[in-house]
């Protein structure tokens, strides 16, 4: 009797649509995976109802590895590496008859290289993806000293991970009880403990790096990274596969960087992690984004803009039509300034949708449509889809490519109201960036509205914060001096960093008519910035230099996040008074 294809069985259970089958195969071709694997992928079915259709496929039975505990010397007849790279776990022994579960139970080469090295008779049974790499990192100890550290941590016991669809944002697969009794397996507890620590701790990413000999824990607290703890490199790779596990991503695979995501909640709070992988020299480095959306979701009026920068920001957003573009390095912020925005034009009147990849908070009244380049799904292509739907304000998470550009240029010269951002330095690079990739200048000049570039400097903490003397570093620099400097000494409070918190800097261009008549001809980055400042641009680092002198920050924090502008520094020479006049009036009147 022919076998049924997994496909085949999935479509008589009614559990995928022929036009999802299709889908999946159509990927399947192109990327060489496995069916299941696929559907999976795609958010059709989950792991445990392939494991079932197989079953029924291959007549074999179906177990549940949780209702096993196989001891040591069963547990040795297949090492770890193998258990994991083939998502196989032997369960039990009885005479000369080995009992494994298997995820794929097809492949008959790893079935034939257990038996070959056992000297033992395979009995394969089926069993889900999850439950097994579950059972893998229960089950499998690197050593009894390191199982004894790792017994001892702490617990928590409110904590529950959420694990996300790889497609659908936001939309649970399954939700598992991390902490229910101290009895939590060891690894689960570790990887537990980093990731709700960095959440108490505030931090914004966790960073867990293999070295030579050891694994290095550092935490991103505003803004900076500090070393929190390190563990034993022999449970370097389960710590990976636990993190792997709760973001979906394929533990197997430990020679391309892959990315995923998933949820935690804790105490009532619910944070999304975005998890990045890449392989190095001593093992996959492991970044966790950390996103609060109790604290990602800022009104426009506290991100700390100045009164000279925020009306005309109003002033453009509140417009019809138009591009405003928001720009800076990762990391600056650019984010919930968009989001902040977006919550001040949000009203029953208008139909605003967002393309963001990926969705990183949700916003009532908003239309959010998540990115998929993986399934062919780009910016592009979304844009061109979001103008059918009479949308009155569209945001773009970012312009990569010419096509992007063109597209968003075009739909803020036809009514529509367009907010992105680019990832360059300041205002000015950014309109050269855009005409870099491919813009042609009339369309920068007729669609963009303003240019708000960014980044983020950290607070000197209030609760250490000291006078200080006037810091060597302004030797180099062609700055009007204050009379006080302050700086944080360290405490409790700040982790004796000195600094609490982060506060936004800014730098704002508009396009008027002055700017729009140079653009039209040829031009050089000292032309724009020479039109720009004499419309009222105040650059990135007056901005910065004024919060100094308000005692906000330090000169240290300054210097080494803002880029400090060529032309300020031009002494001798006809540019000098305007210097001198746009950084005094910042020192006396700071805003």
């Amino acid at each position: 009797m022919k076998r049924k294809k997994l496909g085949t069985i999935l479509l008589e259970e009614s559990l995928i649509t022929e036009e999802q089958l299709e889908t999946a195969l159509t990927i399947q071709r192109g990327k060489n995976k496995k069916l299941g694997k696929v559907l999976i992928g795609l958010g059709y079915i989950n792991d445990i109802q392939v494991a079932e259709a197989l079953t029924k496929q291959l007549s074999l039975q179906l177990v549940d590895c949780n209702n096993y505990t196989p001891s040591k010397e069963v547990l040795a007849l297949v090492p770890k590496e193998i258990a994991e790279s083939k998502i196989v776990l032997p369960l039990e022994l009885k005479g000369k008859n080995l009992l494994i579960a298997m995820a794929n139970p097809l492949e008959w080469e790893t079935i034939e290289d257990i038996a070959f090295e056992t000297g033992l008779k395979i009995t394969v049974a089926i069993s889900s993806e999850n439950s097994i790499l579950n059972a893998i990192e229960r089950y499998y100890v690197s050593s009894d000293d390191t199982w004894q550290v790792l017994k001892e941590l702490p617990t928590y016991e409110n904590v529950e991970f959420i694990k996300q669809d790889v497609d659908e944002e936001k939309q649970p697969l399954a939700v598992h009880s991390i902490y229910q009794d101290s009895e939590a397996p060891p690894i689960v507890r570790l990887v537990t403990m980093v990731i709700a620590d960095a959440v108490k701790s505030g931090a914004s990413d966790v960073h867990i790096e293999p070295r030579e000999k050891n694994v290095q824990v550092r935490y991103r607290i505003d803004g900076a990274l500090k070393n929190i703890q390190i563990y034993p490199k022999q449970i370097q790779e389960a710590v990976t596969s636990r993190i792997k596990i709760i973001s979906n991503l394929d533990i197997t695979n430990r020679r391309f960087p892959q990315d995923g995501r998933s949820a935690l909640r804790l105490e009532n709070k619910n944070v999304d992690l975005r998890i990045s992988t890449l392989p190095s020299i001593y093992g996959e480095t492991v970044v966790i984004r950390l996103l609060d959306a109790s604290t990602g979701l800022i009104p426009l009026s506290h991100l700390g803009l100045a009164n000279n920068i925020l009306k005309p920001l109003i002033e453009i957003f509140t417009q019809p039509q138009g591009m405003l573009l928001v720009t800076g390095p990762t990391g600056s912020g650019k984010t919930t300034t968009m989001y902040s925005i977006l919550q001040q034009l949000r009203t029953e009147t208008k139909n605003i949708i967002t393309l963001e990849d990926p969705v990183e908070y949700k916003l009532g009244e908003i239309t959010q449509v998540h990115i998929n380049e993986a399934i062919g799904f780009s910016f592009a292509n979304a844009l061109r889809s979001v103008l059918r739907q009479d949308p009155d304000i569209v945001m773009v998470g970012e312009i990569r490519d010419a096509e992007t550009a063109e597209i968003a240029a075009r739909a803020a010269l036809t009514g529509h109201f367009v907010l992105s951002t680019v990832h360059t330095n300041d205002t000015i690079s950014t309109i050269t960036r855009l005409i870099d990739i491919g813009l042609k200048p009339f369309l920068v000049t007729a669609a963009v509205s303003g240019v708000l570039a960014q980044r983020l400097i950290r607070k000197i903490c209030t609760n250490c914060k000291v006078e200080t003397t006037t810091p060597e570093e302004l030797i180099r620099f062609e700055v009007v001096p204050f009379k006080t400097y302050y700086k944080g000494t360290g405490c409790d409070k700040c982790n004796h960093t000195g600094y609490k918190g982060r506060i936004g800097i800014y730098e704002l261009l508009q396009m008027d008519t002055k700017m729009k008549r140079l653009l039209s001809k040829h031009f050089t980055v000292d032309d724009i910035w020479d039109v720009a400042r004499n419309s009222g641009t105040q650059p990135l680092f007056e901005d910065a230099w004024a919060k100094v002198g308000e005692g906000i920050t330090t000169v240290e924090e300054v210097l080494s996040k803002i880029p400090y502008p060529h032309f300020l520094n031009e002494t001798k020479t006809e540019k000098s008074p305007k210097t001198s006049k746009k950084l005094s009036a910042a020192a006396n009147n700071p805003q």
